[in-house]
C-alpha cells in the first residue's frame, strides 16, 4: 500500500511546536519510530518533546544516550508544561485505550493530531491517520517519511529505525519482512546503524532477574485444545520473588508458539495497579486482533495484546474460553480456494 505523505508535510509546515508520543509500555518499534520522527521534524527547523505515558525500558537507553530525548509524562513532565504544543504525532497506535495515563490529557489536546500507524485496529482519535496495515512497522512508515519529505537518516535516526524495524519483524524472520524491508535496512545501515552492537544491546544485557523470571515463566508453560494453545503467566509474586521488572517480560509470549504443535501462545501478565496485561501470537492463521478486541485490545492477525481489570484467577478461563471458541471456528471455516474445511491447517501436530 502506498502512502501519500503530502498530509504529513503540511501538517508539518502548519506547526512549528510539535509533541511526539506512543503507547504504554513502548517496545522497539514505538521508541525508534519517535526516535525518527522527531529526527524528522528537527531537520524541518521545528521545536519537538518526545513525552511516552510509560518510562523508557532499560534495554532501550542506547536510543537515547544522552537522556533528554525521551520524557516520562506524570513525573517530569506535566500537562502544563506542554501547553506551548500546537501538534501532536502519535506513533505506532490507533486507539485512546493505548495511550495510558495520557489519553485524558491528549483528548482534551486543543491543537492538530497525527497518527502513523500499521495496526488494524482504530478508534476515532480525531486525527489526521496515516494507516498503512501492510507495512511491517511503523518504523518502516516513518523510514519512507524521512525519504518523502527529502530529509537525511541521520546515524541516530538510522540506529532508531533499524531497532524499530528489527524488532517489529522478529529480527527479519516473521512473514511481514519483504524485499523493500531489506532495502530499507540497507539504506539505516548505510547511513550508520550498526546491527551487531544494536543486537548485542538489545539482547546481551540481560539481567539476572530477567532470567530467573524467564525461567520459571517458562516452567509454568501450560497447554490447552489438544496442544494447540499454549499459554504460561507471570504474577506479581514471580516479580517479588525474581526482582525482575514489568518491562523485561518483553518477547516472552513469542516462546509460547515455539512449541510443536501450537497454533495459538498466550502470556498474562498480573500488573502492580491491578488488573492483566494479556499478549497473543499465532500460526496458521488465527487472527489475534479478532481476540483482542473481544477485551478491548488491538494489535495485528499475527501478534495482538491488551489490558482487562480483573483479577488473573477470572481473565485467563475468559480469554481460554473465546480462543477455544475462535479455534472451533476457524476449523469449521470452509476455505474458500478449495472448499474444504481448514481442519488439514489446525491439524493436530502428530499428524501434521
Amino acid at each position: 500500500m502506498r502512502t501519500d505523505w503530502t498530509s504529513l508535510a503540511d501538517f508539518i509546515a502548519r506547526h512549528e511546536r510539535f509533541l511526539v508520543t506512543t503507547h504504554v509500555r513502548p517496545d522497539g518499534d514505538a521508541l525508534g519510530s519517535e526516535v525518527g520522527m522527531a529526527g524528522l521534524l528537527r531537520q524541518k527547523g521545528k521545536d519537538v518533546r518526545v513525552v511516552n505515558a510509560s518510562q523508557t525500558p532499560a534495554r532501550y537507553d542506547y536510543l537515547d544516550p544522552s537522556g533528554t530525548l525521551f520524557e516520562h509524562f506524570g513525573s517530569t513532565v506535566h500537562p502544563a508544561d506542554l501547553a506551548d504544543r500546537q501538534a501532536i504525532v502519535i506513533l505506532d497506535l490507533s486507539s485512546w485505550s493505548q495511550l495510558g495515563d495520557m489519553a485524558e490529557f491528549v483528548r482534551g489536546f486543543p491543537g492538530s493530531r497525527l497518527i502513523i500507524d500499521h495496526h488494524v485496529s482504530q478508534d476515532d482519535m480525531g486525527a489526521i491517520v496515516l494507516k498503512d496495515t501492510s507495512a511491517e512497522a511503523t518504523g518502516s512508515l516513518v523510514a519512507k517519511a524521512v525519504k518523502a519529505l527529502r530529509c537525511e537518516f541521520t546515524g541516530e535516526m538510522a540506529t532508531g529505525l533499524i531497532t524499530a524495524i528489527a524488532m517489529d519483524t522478529g529480527w527479519f524472520r516473521h512473514p511481514s519482512t519483504s524485499p523493500d524491508t531489506f532495502r530499507t535496512a540497507a539504506e539505516l545501515v548505510e547511513a550508520g546503524a550498526n546491527v551487531s552492537e544494536i543486537y548485542k544491546l538489545l539482547f546481551e544485557r540481560n539481567t539476572l532477574g530477567r532470567l530467573k523470571m524467564m525461567g520459571g515463566t517458562l516452567c509454568g508453560i501450560q497447554t490447552d485444545f489438544d496442544g494447540r494453545v499454549v499459554y504460561t503467566t507471570v504474577t506479581r509474586d514471580d516479580f517479588d520473588r525474581t526482582g525482575a521488572i514489568p518491562a523485561e517480560t518483553e518477547d516472552l509470549v513469542d516462546f509460547t508458539v515455539t512449541v510443536d504443535g501450537a497454533d495459538v501462545g498466550l502470556l498474562f501478565i498480573e500488573q502492580r495497579r491491578g488488573g492483566v496485561k494479556f499478549s497473543v501470537r499465532s500460526r496458521n492463521g488465527f487472527d489475534c486482533a479478532r481476540l483482542a478486541r473481544r477485551f478491548g485490545g488491538g494489535g495485528h492477525k499475527a501478534a495482538a495484546g491488551g489490558m482487562i481489570p480483573d483479577p488473573l484467577a477470572e481473565h485467563l478461563p475468559r480469554v481460554l474460553d473465546a480462543v477455544r471458541e475462535q479455534l472451533t471456528e476457524v476449523i469449521k471455516q470452509p476455505d474458500p480456494a478449495t472448499d474444504r474445511s481448514t481442519r488439514s491447517v489446525l491439524a493436530p501436530a502428530e499428524n501434521r
